[in-house]
């Protein structure tokens, strides 16, 4: 969604890719970025299939078809296409090392054989389930939909108004009504593009943060890191609310992280802030050490 890669249930992948697939006009256009001609990646398509057949990493891919980085931007634009996937390929947290696999060899299916609307439909009541009460432009700019096609996917599920323009399920009414809010003194800490962040046109976010704190809590376009602003920096809340952000830095069995509090926002207590960062220094297989600018 929204031109990225994410981690899908397996069964849900093809509704998934159908309902937020970019339309296809956009396909010559994105090889001429890259500096392909629609020429090149049709004669370099088979041949990446075929080499992908089971993963492979993209430098081994170049080396196979005795090609430059033309192989792999041609690859990365068969993954919008819905022909090749990225899969994770070391069972060590502290890399991020991707190999690609042909999607038919790696799940016996290619994903474009869902319908449109159907899945456009699923995802909407997917999306008020998981994020809502939301407005229809926060569906349409999460998933990449055009707004047209987002309020027809909104229209044909029940929902239930219970602010303005803010949609749930219907059969949510009653949960939502009974809902207690996050204790003030909890304390979450969140990575950088978590869903709690990211599931919100950017003028929806006062929900989690101060309209003061927007441009400390999401990149911007002097702080961007690769093609796009507003992603969701790695923040802590207190209440459900941000009022830090934090990196972290691993240095053997130590991971030393640096917390950035929002102005003159109050940050918990200390032993609060470790409980909270302990267990993804267990993930890493590191202690775990606090600074405070």
């Amino acid at each position: 969604m929204r031109g990225s890669a994410f981690l899908v249930p397996a069964e849900h992948a093809a509704q998934l890719f159908v309902a937020t697939r970019p339309p296809a006009q956009r396909l010559a256009s994105r090889l001429r970025a890259l500096g392909l001609t629609m020429a090149t990646y049709n004669r370099l398509r088979p041949r990446i299939l075929e080499a992908a057949a089971s993963p492979i990493a993209p430098r081994e891919l170049e080396a196979a078809l005795k090609s430059d980085r033309k192989a792999t931007y041609a690859m990365r634009t068969m993954a919008r296409e819905g022909l090749i996937l990225r899969v994770g390929w070391d069972d060590r947290v502290r890399t991020d090392s991707l190999h690609w696999v042909a999607t038919k060899a790696w799940l016996g299916t290619s994903l474009d054989q869902a319908d449109p609307d159907k899945s456009r439909r699923w995802l909407a009541d997917a999306y008020l389930r998981a994020f809502g009460p939301a407005r229809v432009k926060d569906f349409a700019w999460w998933s990449g939909i055009p707004r047209r096609e987002a309020f027809a996917a909104i229209e044909a599920v029940a929902t239930v108004e219970v602010a303005d323009e803010l949609l749930l399920p219907a059969d949510l009414a009653d949960d939502w009504a009974n809902v207690r809010p996050i204790p003030a003194a909890a304390v979450h800490v969140l990575p950088k593009w978590d869903p709690y962040t990211m599931g919100h046109a950017p003028d929806g976010r006062q929900r989690l943060v101060d309209d003061d704190h927007l441009e400390l809590a999401f990149s911007t376009a002097e702080t961007r890191v690769g093609a796009t602003a507003g992603d969701a920096l790695p923040l802590i809340l207190r209440g459900g609310r941000a009022i830090a952000s934090w990196s972290h830095r691993l240095d053997g069995e130590r991971m030393k992280v640096r917390i950035a509090p929002f102005g003159r926002s109050r940050l918990p207590a200390r032993a609060a802030l470790i409980r909270a960062f302990t267990p993804i220094g267990k993930l890493f297989g590191a202690a775990v050490e606090l600074e405070t600018d």
